[in-house]
C-alpha cells in the first residue's frame, strides 16, 4: 500500500483513495511525500506528529459532501 505524507496539514493519506475531500490540494508539492514503508507510518503516528486521514481510508462517494466544513454535495 502506498501512502501520500502531507507535511503542511500532518496527514497520513492513502493514496489509492485520497481525494477532494482530503484537503491537500493546496500544499505544495515540495511538502508532499509518498512511501509505502508501513514502517515510517507507524514512527509517525506514534510520535503524535501525523493523524490519518479519515477521508480516504475508503473510496469517497459522489453522495460525500465536498468538504468537511461545507453543507454542499458534489
Amino acid at each position: 500500500m502506498t501512502y501520500f505524507i502531507d507535511h503542511i496539514t500532518k496527514k497520513i493519506h492513502r493514496q489509492r483513495f485520497a481525494g477532494d475531500l482530503c484537503g491537500f490540494l493546496t500544499t505544495p508539492i515540495e511538502k508532499r511525500e509518498f512511501t509505502a514503508s508501513q514502517d515510517y507510518i507507524k514512527r509517525l503516528e506514534e510520535n503524535d506528529v501525523f493523524t490519518i486521514c479519515p477521508y480516504c481510508q475508503s473510496v469517497q462517494l459522489l453522495t460525500e459532501k465536498v468538504h468537511p466544513m461545507s453543507d454542499k454535495f458534489l
